[in-house]
């Protein structure tokens, strides 16, 4: 099996490779409706085979790639459903293009290159959800269209002593730097970082924070490995936590990892230096 999951992986370069053609197909179709364009026709049939071949391997790797188990949740299903309807309807398409029926068929072709612009657009959209969450393309948005996708307005910090330890504080922190891979639609290791219930919950090895026992916690041992060690997070060449959050998640599992309080409430207060970093890391003035 691990032979097909190192295939896998390159369904992440070549799926680019259809997306081209594709939006090729669309110029050319589009151009050749006009008369002066419509030499171009002859390179449709070209074109729309290339299509097709590449989208049906970079299909093949992607069920390799799904084959980890990572991926669950529903815009990994969303994912896979819209791209293999993909590649099946853009291999039809090329099929009656290059068969001695194409001129029969010449009105489909151009709505059909509509079609997979579509359905590439969609199906890259919930990939993009895979790799970055899915609230990544929203989550800076004004709030009408934050409502529309379903979230809650965006927390705003008031105050240090208002803080929330976890909402304001760690959960930014773990959603910046680790959420890529850690999220409801792409669990590696089975572990979700994107919400207080699912990192207390832990992954397929067990717990991952040790509330008042920061040497115990996972998480805390795998961000501060060495970044050259192969179980150092976040992998994959993601951004590193900096020095200031590492020590900001250490005092927050060593204080019990407080949640839905304030940081005025918290019983492990941080020292000075800890505190000042605390502000800096929620955008707060040393006075506010």
């Amino acid at each position: 099996m691990e032979f097909i999951y190192f295939l896998g992986r390159f369904h992440v370069l070549v799926l680019h490779i259809p997306i081209g053609i594709i939006i090729a197909i669309f110029a050319l179709e589009w151009l050749a409706r006009k008369e002066k364009y419509r030499h171009l026709e002859s390179a449709s049939a070209f074109l729309w085979i290339a299509a097709a071949v590449s989208a049906i391997v970079t299909v093949i790797l992607g069920y390799m790639h799904f084959a980890e188990g990572a991926f669950v949740g529903p815009s990994a299903a969303q994912h896979r459903t819209f791209g293999t309807a993909l590649g099946i309807i853009i291999t039809v398409v090329a099929v009656l293009r290059a068969s001695r029926f194409a001129s029969s068929y010449k009105p489909v072709f151009f709505p059909a290159a509509i079609l997979m612009v579509l359905l590439a657009s969609i199906t890259g959209h919930y990939g993009g959800n895979l790799t970055h969450g899915s609230t990544y393309l929203v989550e800076y948005a004004p709030q009408p269209i934050r409502a529309l996708a379903g979230l809650q307005p965006r927390r705003t910090v008031e105050s240090y002593v208002s803080a929330d330890p976890y909402l304001d504080l760690v959960g930014p922190i773990l959603d910046l730097r680790c959420e890529s891979c850690h999220n409801e639609d792409k669990r590696e290791s089975d572990l979700i970082l994107t919400s207080y219930e699912g990192l207390m919950r832990g992954g397929e090895t067990g717990t991952v924070i040790v509330a008042g026992r920061p040497e115990f916690s996972e998480l805390l041992n795998r961000v501060t490995l060495p970044s050259d060690d192969e179980s150092f997070m976040p992998a994959e060449g993601n951004t590193p936590l900096t020095e200031a959050q590492i020590a900001i998640l250490e005092w927050w599992i060593d204080a019990g990892v407080p949640a839905e309080t304030t940081m005025d409430q918290v019983e492990l207060q941080p020292g000075a230096e800890l505190e000042s970093l605390i502000r800096r890391e929620l955008g707060l003035s040393p006075g506010e």
